[in-house]
């Protein structure tokens, strides 16, 4: 657990120091209104759902369960996306664009430490 969030907490300051230069030097326009609360949010639920992942002993219940987890992410993303979009109309498409490429590289950490994870409980 303790490598994961180093893990995920490395990550979030990688990807605010990438934002930051790619604003500084002109790549992007200006920082996405909402990219601090989407790198929270990302990283909260994370570590919360790999938490409780972790702590799983039986396979079939991991897998309902990761499932499970799946769904009421997507849910829960987007209706936080809604509301992004709501809210910040002028800068949706950032946003979005954002979201997503964030929620695409925490979701591959979070799949490569459960992977690790997973062979070591079925010998």
């Amino acid at each position: 657990m303790i490598r994961f969030t180093i893990v995920l907490v490395s990550m979030a300051v990688l990807c605010v120091c990438l934002m930051l230069m790619a604003a500084r030097l002109s790549w992007v326009v200006s920082v996405p209104s909402f990219f601090y609360q989407t790198l929270i949010l990302l990283v909260t639920t994370n570590l919360v759902i790999y938490r409780y992942l972790i702590k799983i002993k039986r396979p079939d219940f991991f897998v309902q369960l990761y499932l499970l987890t799946i769904a009421v992410k997507l849910l829960a993303y987007g209706g936080y996306i809604t509301w992004i979009i709501i809210d910040d109309k002028a800068g949706a498409i950032p946003n979005v664009a954002v979201f997503l490429m964030l929620y695409v590289a925490f979701t591959v950490v979070e799949i490569v430490f459960l992977y690790r994870k997973i062979p070591s409980q079925n010998q």
